[in-house]
């Protein structure tokens, strides 16, 4: 075999091996990319879903009655559960007597239940008095609130807003038009790839 033959064979094995490398990288590369916006999208779905059904809420943070847990301009993730779970040390969703367009998120201080109905007491964390009032919750859910996130409390105002709620429902469908114009736009590429290896396959044959 002469030296330009071994030269050759060289050749066709390292074009061989960069092709079967691209090959892969695009198969990882539509796995990671795929992974990523399927884990966006479910997750998206999920958080919108919680919301819109009401089992979990984002109320924003106005004040600093709960410093210095909970900053003003940030959220309160809330979770709504039976009423008869509320024990001290909660920090529940309510609304004062008399002012049912005003919503408090301070933590429970005492509980007792009388007449089927559990009366509240309530403290902000940074106050330096309990609040003077007394709450008598008939209902059979109250929300508490979970965790909070810091800077976002405005955002939360508007995603309970009734626009809103429908740019919710619009991004999650953008999201989801995106993922599967992804997978059909790899899918292509893939499909060009492996026909353009077929013909260039076929014409060094002939």
């Amino acid at each position: 075999m002469s030296i330009g033959q071994i030269c050759l064979k060289m050749e066709k094995f390292k074009l061989n091996s960069n092709k079967s490398l691209r090959k892969g990288h695009l198969k990882l590369r539509f796995i990671f990319e795929g992974t990523i916006l399927l884990i966006i999208l479910v997750g998206f779905i999920i958080i919108s879903v919680a919301v819109l059904s009401g089992s979990w809420q984002i109320r924003p943070i106005l004040s600093g009655s709960m410093r210095p847990g909970f900053s003003i301009g940030g959220v309160a993730i809330t979770q709504t559960i039976p009423t008869s779970q509320l024990k001290v040390g909660d920090v529940a969703v309510f609304h004062p007597p008399f002012l049912n367009n005003t919503t408090y998120i301070h933590r429970i201080i005492s509980i007792s239940k009388s007449d089927k109905q559990y009366v509240i007491r309530t403290k902000g964390d940074d106050n330096p008095t309990a609040d003077p009032w007394l709450l008598r919750i008939t209902s059979k859910n109250s929300y508490v609130t979970r965790f909070t996130l810091p800077f976002i409390g405005y955002l939360a105002v508007w995603v309970h807003s009734y626009n809103g709620r429908k740019a919710l429902l619009t991004i999650a469908g953008i999201i989801a038009i995106i993922f599967v114009m992804s997978l059909l736009l790899e899918y292509e590429k893939k499909r060009r790839f492996r026909r353009s290896y077929r013909i260039a396959k076929k014409a060094k044959k002939e």
